[in-house]
């Protein structure tokens, strides 16, 4: 008798356990049920998009929008005062820059098709949700009579704000030819 005792003592205290431990779990279920939930709404910024249209077999990276650190003077304001491509990295074309405001930039890099002393326009336009517009530059960037392709040079544009353009905006970049032989 005593081994059935213990069964039958056995069997009560894992029933009870079993019958416990489903009944706690009812109860946290009921109560995470009636709890209230919280949502919170978080607003990301982004770009609604943007192009670069770099052709006259050249090509470009766009590098994005950044603060500038410091201030820079205008280089590249004409075809006679053009930066051009060298095997020296660090050739920037740019706009004004004033310190804190927002700077777009744009790699461009001529190739093996790229023609000799050619000059060419490149330009920034923002356009707003509103439909705005806003174009920025232009710069003169040009090719040397003596041509070594993948020898990059940076355009960089002051928007001559401390802040981006109002969410959702868009931009294009438009490098086109203007003097010299134009593909």
């Amino acid at each position: 008798m005593n081994l059935a005792s213990r069964i039958q003592s056995w069997a009560r205290r894992t029933f009870t356990l079993y019958l416990s431990a489903k009944i706690a779990l009812a109860v946290l279920v009921l109560a995470v049920s009636a709890a209230s939930i919280t949502v919170t709404t978080r607003n990301y910024q982004a770009e609604l998009g943007g192009a670069v249209n770099v052709n006259n077999k050249l090509t470009g990276i766009d590098k994005g929008f950044a603060k500038a650190l410091t201030p820079a003077t205008a280089s590249g304001s004409s075809c006679a005062t053009n930066v051009t491509f060298t095997i020296t990295p660090g050739a920037n074309a740019t706009t004004a820059v004033t310190s804190n405001d927002y700077v777009y930039d744009i790699q461009i890099a001529n190739t093996t098709q790229t023609p000799i002393s050619t000059c060419y326009k490149v330009a920034l336009t923002l356009t707003l949700s509103s439909g705005v517009q806003t174009t920025y530059g232009p710069l003169y960037i040009a090719t040397t009579s003596s041509l070594l392709a993948w020898q990059p040079l940076d355009a960089k544009f002051d928007i001559q704000s401390t802040s981006l353009p109002p969410l959702p905006f868009s931009f294009l970049i438009a490098v086109t030819c203007q003097i010299g032989t134009c593909p």
